[in-house]
C-alpha cells in the first residue's frame, strides 16, 4: 500500500474520513462533545499559574457529564517556609492563616462559576503520595494536570504526581499545555503497534467516543547512513512493512481503512510536533510502560521526549 501524502490527510480529514468508529457507521462527533465518558475525573494543582489550563479544561470536561469531579492539592513543607517572616514585620491586625484552610479557600474559589459540585481534597505532605491515595480509594479514574516544572523531573509539586501515576498499570494522565478553546475535536495517536500502545488505543476511544484520530507512527532504519544506493529501498520496504504491522493492528481493534494512518521516517516526538504544526490537532495519545520513575518510560524514550516536547495536550496511558 503506497504511503498517504500528507497534503491527503488534510482533504480526507474535511470529507470525514479520519475517525474512529466503527467501519460503515458515520463518522460523526458524539453529541456530549466535549465532555469524558469517565467515571472519576481528578484535578491535580499546585494552585500556581501552570495548572490554570488544567483547572479550565477540567471543569470543561466535567460540565455536562457524568463522571466524579474531585479535585486536590496538598500544602508541602517549603510552601510554609516560603512564607515565613519576622514577628516584628507582622502588622498588628495580622491573624496568620492555617496552611490547609488557606488552600482550601483558594481551590474552592477556581470552582465557584461552575454548576457542577466538585470534590475538594487539601492535605499537608507530599503531592504524590496524597494523590496517588486518591487513585487508589477511587479504581479508575482520569488525573489532569499541568506540565512539569523543570521538564519532567525534579523537585516540582506535580513532578512526584506525574512519576507516581505513570508507574500504575492501567494509569491515564491528562497533561493540560493549551488552553480549553473548544473541546478535543480531533486527536493524534502516536503509536508503534505494541500492546502498550493498544491500551492507550481503547482508552482513548471509551473516554472520546466518535472522536476522529490519526494514528501516526515514526520509524527508523538500523545503519541507514552505511546505505548508498539502497537507502531509499531501505526506506520503502521498511515502511511498506510497517503500514502492513499498522493495518493489521487497527483491523483488530475494529478499525479500517477509514482510519487515516501515517508510517513516516525520523523521530517520533518530532514527527508528532511537525504534525501539529502542519495539520493540528487537540489532543496526542499515546502509551506508556510504567517502569520505575518517569525517565524510565519506555515506548523506548518516546514517551517522556513527547510528554516533554509536544506543545499539545497529551493523554499518556500505563500499560
Amino acid at each position: 500500500m503506497a504511503a498517504a501524502p500528507l497534503r491527503r490527510v488534510r482533504r480526507a480529514a474535511h470529507r470525514g474520513r479520519i475517525g474512529v468508529h466503527a467501519p460503515g457507521s458515520p463518522c460523526m462527533n458524539p453529541p456530549d462533545a466535549g465532555t469524558i465518558q469517565a467515571s472519576h475525573l481528578l484535578l491535580a494543582t499546585d494552585l500556581s499559574p501552570r495548572c490554570d489550563r488544567a483547572t479550565d479544561r477540567a471543569i470543561a470536561l466535567a460540565r455536562g457529564g457524568s463522571a466524579r469531579a474531585l479535585a486536590a492539592t496538598v500544602v508541602e513543607p517549603f510552601e510554609r517556609s516560603a512564607r515565613n517572616v519576622p514577628r516584628h514585620d507582622l502588622p498588628g491586625w495580622y491573624t496568620e492563616p492555617d496552611d490547609v484552610q488557606l488552600a482550601r479557600r483558594r481551590l474552592e474559589r477556581e470552582f465557584e462559576a461552575t454548576p457542577r459540585r466538585w470534590e475538594v481534597h487539601v492535605a499537608r505532605g507530599a503531592a504524590g503520595d496524597h494523590v496517588a491515595g486518591l487513585l487508589d480509594a477511587l479504581g479508575e479514574a482520569v488525573l489532569v494536570t499541568g506540565p512539569v516544572r523543570d521538564g519532567l523531573v525534579g523537585p516540582a509539586v506535580l513532578g512526584s504526581t506525574v512519576d507516581r501515576v505513570l508507574r500504575r498499570p492501567g494509569a491515564t494522565l491528562l497533561m493540560v499545555k493549551e488552553r480549553a478553546h473548544r473541546p478535543y475535536r480531533r486527536l493524534l495517536f502516536a503509536s508503534d503497534f505494541s500492546e502498550a500502545c493498544r491500551a492507550a488505543l481503547r482508552r482513548a476511544r471509551a473516554l472520546f467516543p466518535g472522536t476522529p484520530m490519526t494514528v501516526l507512527h515514526g520509524y527508523s532504519v538500523p545503519m541507514l547512513g552505511l546505505l548508498d544506493s539502497t537507502r531509499d529501498q531501505a526506506l520503502a520496504d521498511t515502511a511498506a512493512q510497517l503500514r502492513e504491522e499498522g493495518r493489521a493492528f487497527l483491523r483488530e481493534e475494529g478499525l479500517g481503512d477509514e482510519v487515516e494512518l501515517l508510517v513516516e521516517h525520523g523521530e517520533p516526538a518530532r514527527l508528532v510536533q511537525q504534525y501539529l504544526e502542519t495539520f493540528g490537532a487537540d489532543l496526542v495519545v499515546l502509551g506508556t510502560h510504567g517502569r520505575g520513575a518517569i525517565h524510565e518510560l519506555v515506548v523506548g524514550s518516546v514517551a517522556r521526549r513527547i510528554l516533554a516536547t509536544v506543545q499539545a495536550d497529551l493523554l499518556a496511558v500505563r500499560a
